[in-house]
């Protein structure tokens, strides 16, 4: 007799029943699911994203925990979760404030800016076993949920691909720390460039490996070619102007400390004109 085949069974995939459930619970309410990316790096942001599915709605095939989906399908998906989501947001928890808050506040803090960005606001949450005490909605923490709740597994990719889109652009303003690849964890080739030029401005200073380096941390390239115009700068009220223009249109590649650093010399070197002008 020959032997039995045994069948492959097919990978679980993320559903909507917990978002279901959980709004049945809740009056059927709108429900959003948050995931976080960033929790363990050495450097750069932790991201947070809240998503509201429409219960009732077709969502788009092959969503997961992002840390299973190739980056390519990651970035296609992301697409499709903005325009089909009924709602999402994205928060942003930058080095500085982590080094003050500590990562797991900073991670709540990234999933409450998530929550508040959202055009349409939910009335309940799941999570991937995070709780929000700052935000007063009935939560769900799901352990791995981002491999069993569709809205969860959205947040995910929307976290995960919004972080590594960061780290590019921060990448070509540190190339030396190998970004692009390691995402500003702790690798070997991270650690090695930390040890040979030291953290960057973008480093968590608190993190083991990195608060051992008491040196002022490198600026950004933008940092300083925006810093070498200033010091070019005719010192007049619409010389500064155009200088702090420029500045803000380069906020989405300067690490958040450069430019606050930027910002406070420009308001500095004004104030000294106008005094000297009196």
């Amino acid at each position: 007799m020959a032997p039995r085949v045994k069948k492959a069974t097919a990978a679980k995939r993320p559903t909507i029943r917990p978002e279901r459930d959980w709004s049945s619970q809740h009056g059927n309410c709108l429900v959003a699911g948050i995931d976080e990316a960033g929790r363990g790096p050495l450097a750069g942001p932790v991201v947070a994203a809240a998503v509201i599915w429409d219960l009732e709605a077709k969502r788009p095939s092959g969503l997961n925990d992002s840390k299973k989906i190739p980056a390519a399908t990651r970035e296609k998906l992301y697409d499709q979760i903005q325009r089909r989501a009924l709602a999402w947001g994205v928060g942003i928890c930058h080095s500085h404030e982590i080094d003050v808050m500590n990562i797991l506040e900073a991670t709540r803090e990234a999933a409450r800016r998530a929550v508040e960005m959202m055009a349409t606001q939910p009335g309940a949450l799941v999570t991937d076993a995070l709780t929000l005490p700052s935000v007063p909605l009935p939560q769900l923490p799901i352990i791995k949920g981002d491999s069993k709740s569709s809205s969860i597994a959205a947040a995910s990719i929307l976290a995960k691909v919004t972080r590594d889109r960061m780290m590019d652009r921060y990448h070509e303003e540190f190339p030396l720390y190998g970004w692009d690849r390691n995402r500003g964890y702790a690798t070997a080739d991270h650690y090695e460039a930390l040890e040979k030029y030291g953290p960057t401005s973008l480093h968590r200073m608190t993190f083991n490996g990195v608060g051992f380096f008491s040196q002022e941390p490198l600026r950004s390239q933008c940092f300083h070619r925006l810093m070498k115009l200033l010091d070019a700068t005719a010192p007049t009220p619409d010389a500064y102007a155009a200088i702090r223009s420029q500045v803000e249109d380069s906020r989405d590649t300067l690490p958040p400390l450069d430019f606050e650093v930027l910002m406070q010399a420009i308001a500095e070197r004004a104030e000294r004109f106008l005094q000297s002008a009196r």
